[in-house]
């Protein structure tokens, strides 16, 4: 009898699902579903943050003792300045699922809206980990640059969310350094990277993005990827990744910079991209 009414309660609650899936609105497809659900809700993802944090507090501790290390090309007297790390912020420091949630939603209002509003809101949480790898840096008097490619109209917002997830910025020099924020400083972060290493030894890099470790934005997929390779000695090292499938250069590399390509000719580049690697 008990085996019966689960069969009957498990047919009526297969048949109420039914039911509300027919009367719910269609949902969109969109490619960066599994990418976002992976990065928002799995455990995965939070030891592979925790991981890359336990390993640049490792890789901190070795670089101050021994002076000659540098995670940026640096000559001369470099081994008597004060010792620096540089960040990226999104998805390193802050973690933005919430907007690209926003993004996957909201198909009238524009990205850079979307965008502009979430940073305004300064609400974004640290990723796991972040905060105890910045704390412990700055307790062993290592000044953290942030170099980000934000608007630099958006810097009090970036600082103030900053603050808020506890990154202590100091008041002495300026830390946060955004795209446009000078001239000179484009998307390509290499001349952020070169100022600070004119009066700091850089320790480490941490971001997300090819980017923030190499100048990569105009290079193809395959030579992104030999680049990598070239520079294996210095992942884990001198440089620390934190994984994001969400967005970033990467996905620009794969559909062949075609930057007007309709979300189908998008997909179809990338379907005959791994076609290719069949």
């Amino acid at each position: 009898m008990r085996n019966h009414n689960f069969a009957m309660a498990l047919a009526g609650c297969l048949l109420a699902s039914q039911v509300q899936a027919q009367d719910a609105p269609a949902i969109p497809g969109d490619d960066r579903l599994n990418a976002v659900l992976w990065t928002m809700t799995s455990a995965e993802f939070e030891a592979a943050s925790y991981m890359a944090y336990a390993v640049a507090k490792t890789q901190l501790d070795a670089a101050l003792k021994d002076k000659s290390r540098s995670a940026v090309a640096q000559t001369g007297k470099y081994t008597k300045l004060p010792p620096a790390i540089i960040m990226d912020i999104d998805e390193t420091i802050l973690d933005n699922g919430p907007y690209q949630v926003r993004l996957m939603n909201d198909t009238v209002t524009r990205p850079a809206d979307l965008m502009s509003t979430w940073v305004e809101e300064a609400n974004a949480k640290p990723l796991p980990g972040v905060i105890d790898f910045v704390t412990y840096a700055q307790s062993k008097g290592v000044t953290i640059f942030y170099i980000t490619n934000r608007n630099s109209e958006k810097e009090a917002a970036t600082r103030k969310n900053l603050e808020a997830v506890g990154a202590k910025l100091p008041t002495d020099v300026d830390t946060v350094m955004l795209e446009r924020e000078k001239p000179e400083w484009t998307g390509d972060k290499a001349s952020r990277r070169a100022v600070v290493a004119e009066k700091y030894r850089v320790l480490l890099l941490l971001g997300d993005d090819f980017n923030d470790f190499v100048t990569a934005q105009r290079l193809p997929a395959p030579e992104r990827r030999a680049t990598a390779e070239r520079e294996a000695a210095r992942w884990g090292r001198d440089w620390i990744i934190i994984p994001n499938p969400m967005y970033g250069s990467w996905e620009n590399s794969a559909i062949n910079f075609q930057f007007r390509a309709t979300i189908d000719e998008r997909r179809r580049i990338k379907h005959d991209t791994l076609k290719a690697l069949q």
